[in-house]
C-alpha cells in the first residue's frame, strides 16, 4: 500500500486550509466576517457517510443538510448541502472525501473493507466515528468503543487510540466547547453516567490525528432526538470543531 496522501484528499485539505487562513477562521470575529465574505468560500467540498454492512449506516442522514447549512452560516466553507455515501468496498468513492463519517466500523468484515479504511487514512483521510445514542443500535458504549479499537488494531496497526484531555485544541479551535467535554445526547433524555464519562478519542498515527471516535451521539443531537433546547446547536458546534481540526492535520 502507498503511504502517501491521495491527491484528491490533499487538494481538498489545502483549499480548506487556504480558506481558513484567508478568512481568519480562528479569530473571534469569524462569524461576522464570514457573512460578508461569501466570495471567499472557495471550491466546494462534500460530506459523506461511510456505507458499511450495518443497516444503520445512514441513520439520521436526513438531517445532515441541517448540519451543512450550519457550516455555511458559521464558517466560510463552501460545503455541499447534499450528503453523499462512500461505500467501504469502493476506495475511489472514499477518496473523493477528505473526511468520512461513520456509525461504526465493527461490522466491516471483508478484506477489501479493512484495506480501504486503512488506505483512505494513510493517504491523508480522516475517519470520524460517532455512536448513535440509542443503546439498541450502538449497544453498550464501552463495548462499542472496544469494537472500534479492535477493528483499527487490525486494519491500521500503526495507529493508537487515545483519550483526548479537556484542554485539547479540538475543544477550542473554532467554537469554545464548555469544560472541554463533548455534548452528549442521551437516549430519551435519560442521563447515563457511563456514557457521560467519555470524552473524545483520537485515532493517532504518531503526532497526526487521523480520526476520532465519539460516543456522544452528535448526529442524534443535530437530528433533534429528545434533546433539550440548544443541544442541537451544541452538537453542530462540536462537529465544526472536529471538521476544522481534521483538515488541519497533515497527510
Amino acid at each position: 500500500m502507498k503511504n502517501t496522501p491521495h491527491p484528491r484528499n490533499e487538494i481538498s485539505r489545502r483549499r480548506f486550509l487556504k480558506l481558513l487562513l484567508t478568512s481568519a477562521a480562528f479569530s473571534p470575529g469569524l462569524i461576522a466576517l464570514a457573512r460578508g465574505l461569501n466570495e471567499l468560500r472557495g471550491d466546494r467540498v462534500g460530506w459523506a457517510r461511510l456505507k458499511t454492512p450495518s443497516q444503520f449506516w445512514k441513520r439520521h442522514a436526513g438531517s445532515d443538510p441541517v448540519l451543512m447549512q450550519f457550516f455555511r452560516q458559521q464558517t466560510t466553507l463552501n460545503i455541499d448541502p447534499t450528503w453523499y455515501e462512500a461505500d467501504v468496498e469502493q476506495l475511489p468513492e472514499m477518496c473523493k472525501f477528505p473526511l468520512l463519517f461513520s456509525q461504526g466500523v465493527e461490522l466491516v468484515q471483508s478484506a477489501a473493507g479493512y484495506e480501504n479504511v486503512a488506505e483512505h487514512i494513510r493517504r491523508g483521510g480522516f475517519l470520524l466515528i460517532d455512536a448513535c445514542c440509542n443503546p439498541k443500535i450502538s449497544g453498550d458504549f464501552d463495548v462499542f468503543l472496544r469494537q472500534q479499537i479492535d477493528f483499527l488494531a487490525v486494519a491500521l496497526p500503526e495507529a493508537q487510540v487515545t483519550s483526548l484531555p479537556p484542554e485539547h485544541d479540538i475543544y477550542g479551535c473554532h467554537f469554545q466547547i464548555p469544560n472541554g467535554r463533548p455534548p452528549h445526547t442521551f437516549y430519551e433524555n435519560v442521563y447515563d453516567p457511563q456514557k457521560a464519562g467519555h470524552g473524545l478519542y483520537g485515532i493517532m498515527i504518531k503526532r497526526r490525528m487521523a480520526g476520532l471516535i465519539s460516543l456522544s451521539g452528535l448526529q442524534c443531537g443535530w437530528d433533534k432526538m429528545t434533546a433539550p433546547p440548544g443541544h442541537d446547536v451544541a452538537c453542530m458546534k462540536m462537529l465544526v470543531n472536529i471538521y476544522i481540526y481534521a483538515m488541519m492535520q497533515g497527510g
